[in-house]
């Protein structure tokens, strides 16, 4: 298993010139970082940058927010802060937190420590024998700007145990666009997983009438959620809110769009936004 000191210096190493854009990012990324992240021999630089971006900026939700921002501008994630030399990125941090460069350094090296940390414990690196499987990742699209609007998820589980089958809480006139068949709430996947083994699978749904909101309540552990609405400009809602939390309110971009972003759910609770 990856050592924590292994992983810190994976992460220090990313960090320099370039960050996670440096132009020999496959070289850049050590072999710790690239199990942490699920990077393989035949992934190419662009999908490498995805896949250690997605990783890493999952993993710092669970970092106090001065951290967060350090440690995703030190690596170039944050696109405001993507410049070519590590020492301009450190200046931004600075100049964000109204602090002296050797302060945002000290800040950086705190996030990537306890970055390591996340990525290390157990209940990150993997599900406990006999669980049986939990949701790493889930992805959900509402396209409502079109006739027949509808709605797109992408699901990504970890077997804590063999498996073979799927029980879904699917909404009515969902189909598989991918991974497995469906049939009474149960999807069966092409393949047996062991436990560790990772699938991916997506559902889509056609929507008889525009929805007033879009939420997800996890019935079992779920990692990272990520929402999106795609409203007709034509006919923007008035007010979106956050859900939990109804009074936090959402802006709408030029695009017509809202993404919202989720991290260690709990079971039972309502995620989303509601709109009017």
């Amino acid at each position: 298993m990856a050592t924590q000191a292994e992983l810190v210096g994976d992460l220090k190493a990313l960090r320099k010139g370039r960050g996670l854009f440096a132009g020999n990012v496959a070289d850049r990324v050590g072999g710790t970082l690239r199990d942490l992240c699920g990077v393989t021999d035949e992934d190419g630089p662009g999908e490498i940058r995805y896949r250690v971006a997605r990783r890493v900026t999952r993993l710092a939700t669970g970092l106090p927010d001065d951290l967060r921002v350090a440690v995703l501008a030190a690596f170039g994630v944050l696109p405001a802060a993507r410049h070519p030399l590590y020492q301009d990125r450190v200046a931004w941090v600075a100049d964000r937190i109204h602090r002296e460069p050797r302060t945002a350094r000290r800040r950086i090296d705190e996030g990537i420590h306890q970055l390591a940390q996340l990525a290390c414990t157990p209940q990150r690196a993997g599900t406990p024998p006999g669980a049986g499987w939990h949701t790493e990742e889930t992805r959900v699209l509402a396209m409502l700007d079109r006739a027949a609007p509808e709605v797109l998820e992408h699901h990504r589980v970890v077997a804590g145990q063999d498996v073979t089958e799927l029980e879904l809480p699917v909404p009515p006139g969902s189909e598989v666009a991918y991974g497995g068949t469906l049939r009474s709430g149960v999807l069966t996947l092409p393949a047996p997983l062991g436990p560790g083994d990772t699938h991916e699978f997506a559902l889509r749904t056609r929507l008889a009438v525009l929805p007033r909101q879009l939420v997800h309540v996890p019935g079992r552990q779920c990692d990272f959620l990520e929402l999106r609405v795609r409203f007709d400009r034509d006919r923007l809602p008035r007010r979106v809110s956050r859900l939990p939390g109804g009074a936090t309110a959402v802006q709408v971009d030029r695009a017509g769009e809202i993404r919202l972003t989720f991290a260690d759910l709990t079971r039972g609770l309502t995620y989303g936004a509601r709109w009017d």
